[in-house]
Order: C-alpha cells, then sequence, then structure tokens
C-alpha cells in the first residue's frame, strides 16, 4: 500500500517529515519534487485552478447546457473499443 507524506528537504539533503508519521520508517520509497513555492513564477489568479473556479464552472450556464450522451450509448461505445482491441 503506498502512502503519501508531506516533507521537506533541507540543503544538506536531510529530509524531515511535517507531521507526525502513523508508521515506522523502513523499506523504500519514491520521492517527487515539487517546486520550491519561493521559486516559482506568479500566476495570475484568473489562470490558476482553483476548488472555487470548479464550483464556478459546475454552476455555470455553460455546463448546465453541456452535451450529454445516453449511459446505453457509452457502454456500447465501450464494449465496440473493447472488441476492436481484441482484433488486432
Amino acid at each position: 500500500m503506498l502512502t503519501t507524506i508531506e516533507v521537506e528537504i533541507d540543503s544538506s539533503g536531510h529530509v524531515r517529515a511535517l507531521e507526525p508519521l502513523p508508521f515506522v520508517l523502513r523499506g523504500r520509497a519514491y520521492l517527487t519534487m515539487l517546486s520550491d513555492p519561493d521559486e516559482r513564477p506568479d500566476v495570475a489568479p484568473a489562470a490558476s485552478p482553483t476548488a472555487a473556479r470548479a464550483l464556478e464552472l459546475l454552476a455555470s450556464p455553460r455546463f448546465a447546457r453541456r452535451p450529454q450522451a445516453a449511459p446505453e450509448e457509452v457502454r456500447q461505445r465501450i464494449d465496440t473499443l473493447r472488441n476492436d482491441w481484441d482484433d488486432r
């Protein structure tokens, strides 16, 4: 099972967890480096994705008028694509 924790890495390479760990440290890990917030270029608020913007979209008339496929049509399309894959 994968567990994600937030850590900080100091300039000498030492890793420090930002909150208490709910497990014993042992084994292997993958490390994903995030950009330093102090080094990121400024992003215009309108261009940055946020939960507020997502909720705004969900409440918009444009979203309400979006085309919707019938569930049976979607299922048939998926079945067709699966069968097409088996034929290759």
